[in-house]
């Protein structure tokens, strides 16, 4: 039994390989957005370290907000319908139906 060495053995190995349009079109938008995020963030690389901090810092104060506006709304949303069926239990109900506006009467 010799062992040479410096060898190392090598099995080929088969990559997934599929001819679907959606997974081309995938593949290749996600090979755009990862260059132009690139060209983005080349500007930050000269920076200096601070700099960079106060920058990410900042970005991520953004995002934060940007997530978190969704659940504002929701709870104002939220407020807003309670008061109108607070506003409609008090209410009488009306003894005829409003006037349509559109009908020839």
């Amino acid at each position: 039994m010799s062992e040479t060495q410096g060898e190392v053995r090598v099995r080929s190995v088969r990559t997934a390989r599929s001819d679907s349009l959606v997974e081309t079109v995938i593949g290749v938008g996600g090979g755009i957005a990862r260059v132009g995020l690139s060209v983005v963030t080349l500007p930050l690389a000269v920076l200096p370290a601070d700099s960079r901090q106060h920058l990410r810092n900042a970005a991520k104060e953004v995002l934060t907000a940007v997530v978190g506006i969704p659940g504002d709304l929701a709870k104002v949303a939220s407020t807003v319908i309670d008061e109108w069926e607070a506003k409609a239990e008090n209410e009488p109900a009306a003894k005829t139906a409003p006037k349509d506006e559109l009908s020839a009467n």
